[in-house]
Formats: structure tokens, sequence, C-alpha cells
């Protein structure tokens, strides 16, 4: 096993979450502003795609976010199980000291 480097970031994803987020965030706010005329069908279009572009957009994010949280449970395990090995050998060298 591999010590501290176990743990590794995508800072570029992350960024990359963080932007389409924002994205997001402004468009729900502007949209927020501007009402849906339910009598004009152009202005219903108009809110049908950005709903669907915003779908995407936190759809892709969830799918990022899920597997940022299975990587780091799985890096978890490993981080116990390594503590664990290190504790036996600790004990071990403990004993063989008290042992002379």
């Amino acid at each position: 096993m591999g010590g501290f480097g176990l743990i590794s970031f995508d800072f570029e994803e992350e960024t990359n979450i963080g932007l389409m987020v924002d994205m997001a965030n402004n468009t729900m706010l502007e949209d927020s502003d501007n009402e849906v005329d339910f009598t004009d069908i152009d202005s219903l279009r108009l809110a049908y795609q950005e709903a669907i572009s915003n779908n995407g957009i936190i759809a892709s994010a969830y799918k990022t976010m899920k597997r940022n949280y299975k990587n780091a449970c799985k890096e978890i395990v490993l981080v116990q199980q390594e503590k664990a090995s290190l504790n036996d050998i600790s004990l071990k060298n403990t004993e063989l000291l008290q042992e002379k």
C-alpha cells in the first residue's frame, strides 16, 4: 500500500462541476425573474429548453459526485486496512521489545 498518496482529487473536474452549478444557479435566478407565459408557445419552448439544459447539468454533476463518493469510500477502506496493518506491526514490535 502506498501511504499518503491514496486520496487524490481531480481539481479540474471539481472546477468544471462548480462552473456548471453556477451556470445552472444563474439561469434559475434569471428564470425566476422572467415568468413563463403559458399562453405564448415561444415562451414555453424557451422554458422547456432551459429546463432540459439545467437537468443535464445537474445530472452530470450528480454522476460525477456519485463516482467521487464511491472512490472516496474505497480509499477510506484502504486507509483503514493500512492503519490496521500498521497497528498490528506496531503491536508485534512492542511485544518483541518487551521480550528482550
